[in-house]
């Protein structure tokens, strides 16, 4: 390989990474809304029960962050991370969860769900979501009550 050859592959190279780097960079996200804080829930085993699935009784948390990630976590699954996205009309999307990619059920555009805010209780209702269904259960199906 010429020398010229060598500085065009390291110069090609650096443009990529950069333009990685820049990409990334794009991907974390500045929200902001009402809905932005930490919360927590507890189901009875009953109230699991209701829902389909008494191992998910027990404690639950969510911490939806202003820099455009979210972690959540339930007593059946453990914690799962991933990238929020306010779309407005009090939707929220949910997507790159560490638990759905990991299982295979994540599809690119995540899970779309509306918020609502009443004090200090924040619901969540599915919109449109692929086969997460682990995702879809653990927004859902308590009612968050912020820390």
């Amino acid at each position: 390989m010429s020398r010229t050859t060598a500085i065009a592959t390291v110069l090609v190279m650096s443009v990529g990474v950069l333009a990685v780097l820049a990409y990334a960079r794009t991907e974390a996200q500045d929200v902001r809304g009402p809905f932005v804080g930490s919360y927590a829930a507890t189901l009875s085993r009953a109230q699991a029960s209701a829902r389909g699935d008494s191992r998910l009784a027990g404690r639950f948390t969510l911490v939806l962050g202003r820099d455009g990630t979210y972690s959540v976590s339930n007593p059946l699954d453990g914690r799962m991370n991933g990238q929020l996205t306010a779309l407005g009309d009090d939707r929220l999307r949910f997507s790159n969860d560490s638990g759905c990619t990991s299982g295979g059920f994540e599809r690119p555009e995540g899970g779309t769900y509306r918020w609502s805010l009443n004090g200090e209780r924040l619901t969540l209702r599915l919109l449109s979501e692929g086969p997460c269904t682990g995702r879809t259960d653990t927004l859902t199906f308590p009612i968050w009550i912020r820390r």
